[in-house]
């Protein structure tokens, strides 16, 4: 990612920002499956890391990486839910 300007340790924040998105337009649109909604997105967030560890693509497993993807959601869902109240009685 240097050709773009982003440094390596931009990873982790590119990681939960693409998970936050994630969470908070999938709570929005699918309010009422919220539990599926975050057990998906982990899932997704862990095969992610499993596919990179098997030297398939030429890539490494970090654990990390799925932290932030975590965190990333957690903040996507809070954004969500201030959101809702905000705009007053979306379920």
């Amino acid at each position: 990612m240097p050709d773009l300007g982003m440094a390596v340790h931009d990873d982790k924040l590119n990681h939960a920002a693409a998970f936050a998105v994630l969470a908070a337009l999938g709570s929005l649109g699918w309010p009422e499956h919220k539990v599926r909604l975050i057990v998906l997105l982990a899932s997704i967030g862990a095969a992610i890391e499993i596919l990179q560890g098997a030297q398939l693509i030429g890539r490494d497993l970090d654990a990390l990486d799925w932290v932030a993807d975590c965190a990333g959601m957690a903040c996507g869902l809070t954004i969500a839910s201030w959101t809702k109240r905000r705009v007053g009685g979306l379920p």
